[in-house]
């Protein structure tokens, strides 16, 4: 089982669901969508690619910090005279007084996320380069949302799951206490016959549609020293792990 370690955190992040014009809603973590098109995009691919090969990937998720959601209030077309407001579905446009169309979008801000990504490894590989070095600029659901720190943690892993209990995490350290209760989201059961906690309907489809799918959601304590703040203070965490973990690896 070999892949990578990614880590997704912003000021702000959008991780679409089911919507219509006037609501725009997140997830409360990644989508299986946007993880393909992040990756489709670091690889320079256009919209309609069918993406086969990154459908054999599989995700991991650890939720450093769930963050909270925020709404961003939009109106559209007011104060411009009835032939400049957004025409209706049949083409005509509305009465004046009636152009302003209302519309919410919502984003997941403070969060982050490291994801523990595994698949065939001709794959993994080109996901991770691309990563490394990206065709498109990166970003986390929409395109006002850049990370703001690395993506690509680590690349040839023989466990990337096994590494989310080693990797620091992107959080404040708590108070008197030995251990923190961390969230994983699998989308593969962690161990044999245990029940899905959720249906989501998150996994790209030919023509732009969408199909469902099982997630798995448990937790576990983790070291409360692997708490590495934010700022500079992960920063100098992340760089420490990877020095670390490189030395470990070499022969």
């Amino acid at each position: 089982m070999t892949g990578f370690l990614m880590h997704l955190s912003a000021p702000l992040q959008s991780w679409g669901g089911p919507a219509d014009f006037k609501v725009r809603p997140t997830s409360t973590s990644p989508t299986r969508s946007a993880l393909t098109g992040l990756l489709a995009s670091a690889l320079g691919r256009p919209r309609d690619h069918e993406n086969t090969d990154l459908a054999q990937l599989r995700y991991v998720i650890r939720v450093d910090r769930p963050g909270h959601r925020e709404m961003d209030f939009h109106t559209i077309g007011g104060g411009y005279p009835r032939e400049l407001t957004p025409p209706t579905a049949d083409g005509k446009r509305k009465k004046p007084g009636e152009g302003t169309m209302i519309t919410e979008r919502w984003y997941l801000a403070d969060a982050a996320f490291t994801v523990a990504v595994t698949g065939p490894g001709d794959t993994i590989a080109l996901a991770a380069h691309a990563l490394a070095e990206p065709v498109f600029a990166p970003y986390l659901g929409r395109r006002s949302c850049p990370p703001d720190t690395p993506i690509l943690l680590r690349t040839d892993l023989d466990d990337p799951v096994a590494e989310l209990d080693r990797a620091p995490l992107h959080a404040d350290r708590p108070r008197n206490a030995a251990t923190i209760d961390v969230t994983f989201i699998h989308d593969a059961p962690p161990t044999p016959d245990l029940p899905a906690t959720t249906t989501v309907r998150d996994t790209p489809a030919p023509g732009r549609t969408f199909t469902t799918r099982d997630l798995w959601e448990t937790q576990r304590a983790l070291p409360a020293s692997l708490c590495a703040g934010r700022g500079t203070q992960w920063l100098t965490a992340l760089t420490a792990y990877a020095k670390t973990t490189a030395v470990q690896e070499t022969p």
